[in-house]
């Protein structure tokens, strides 16, 4: 992971309850979104407990999040790729795709 300045939601669970990859701001959103407050999952496990695939986990969700601004002040605290702590395993393209932002 690399140095990411912003920070993740006091309180939340940082790694994933099934790899135990670290999660980011984004993931715990999205887990919200998704109702899920205790037991996070990064976007890969998520999107294998949902039966889709992380990309379209991620564009669904994130279509939704846009539409919440409890989830979307959140969301938008990430800025752009530079914001992503993990951009060579996540999906930061689609991620921080313009209509995501």
């Amino acid at each position: 992971m690399t140095g990411c300045a912003v920070q993740l939601m006091e309180g939340m669970a940082e790694r994933c309850a099934l790899c135990q990859g670290q999660l980011c701001l984004r993931q715990q959103v999205l887990n919200l979104a998704l109702g899920e407050e205790e037991h996070l999952l990064c976007l890969f496990c998520l999107a294998a407990d949902n039966d889709t695939g992380a990309e379209e986990l991620l564009t669904r969700l994130g279509a939704y999040v846009r539409g919440r601004e409890c989830f979307l002040k959140e969301w938008r605290r990430y800025t752009g790729l530079k914001d992503c702590p993990s951009p060579d395993t996540c999906l930061p393209k689609v991620c921080f795709e313009k209509e995501l932002l």
